[in-house]
């Protein structure tokens, strides 16, 4: 499962035209938000390889006879600290996130002392847009965290000597059916980002603020 957090500002050059300190103070809380994400982001390809890493265990499971219970039990063990390893990497991201809502929510005491209507009203949407976001990534965040305790199950009770395969597909499924939740979470929450980032583009664009950009 991957999600992408875009670092769309490099720089900010001189204010200029209708610049002031509201909007000074606007942009330097977007983008402390920004950067107290970078462990949400970074941790992506950990996330990924660490799915990849028990899809491949789970594939040897499967291989083997119930003959050869010492191997699986290994294996099993390996997927289970995997597990544990994602759900930790979830943990963290969650509280970067957490951290990056609180700096976010800090440009509401200076909406009201932008100088123009318009440009209070395009933070007003933005607040609108990143509080959606947020909210998506609360869902989003349940729903891995629930399909990590599927997961666990599927490989807790895969080394059990009286396993069916009806029991082992049933949880299958509900591993899969978790995870195509997840995948719909995702959805929306990406693209609250896409919204989100197309709006503080606006922003700092009507602002005149002279920003560069890194997409």
């Amino acid at each position: 499962m991957k999600w992408k957090v875009t670092a769309l500002i490099v720089s900010l050059g001189l204010l200029s035209g209708c610049g002031n300190s509201a909007t000074e103070t606007i942009y330097q809380h977007l983008e402390k938000a920004v950067e107290l994400e970078e462990p949400f982001v970074s941790q992506q390809q950990s996330l990924q390889e660490a799915e990849e890493k028990e899809y491949q265990l789970y594939e040897k499971m499967i291989a083997l006879g119930t003959e050869e219970m010492e191997e699986l039990s290994n294996l099993s063990d390996q997927a289970l600290e995997s597990v544990s390893e994602r759900e930790q990497l979830m943990e963290s991201e969650k509280e970067s996130v957490e951290q990056s809502k609180e700096e976010f929510d800090q440009i509401q005491s200076a909406i009201s002392d932008l100088e123009r209507e318009d440009l209070q009203d395009l933070v007003n949407q933005l607040e609108e847009e990143m509080n959606a976001r947020y909210s998506s990534y609360g869902e989003l965040y349940d729903h891995y965290i629930a399909a990590i305790e599927e997961d666990r199950k599927l490989f807790t009770i895969i080394k059990d000597e009286e396993l069916t395969m009806d029991s082992l597909q049933e949880q299958i499924d509900q591993v899969n059916q978790q995870y195509d939740l997840v995948h719909e979470k995702k959805e929306v929450f990406n693209h609250h980002t896409q919204s989100y980032n197309k709006l503080k583009r606006s922003f700092y664009e009507e602002a005149e603020l002279d920003v560069h950009y890194e997409e």
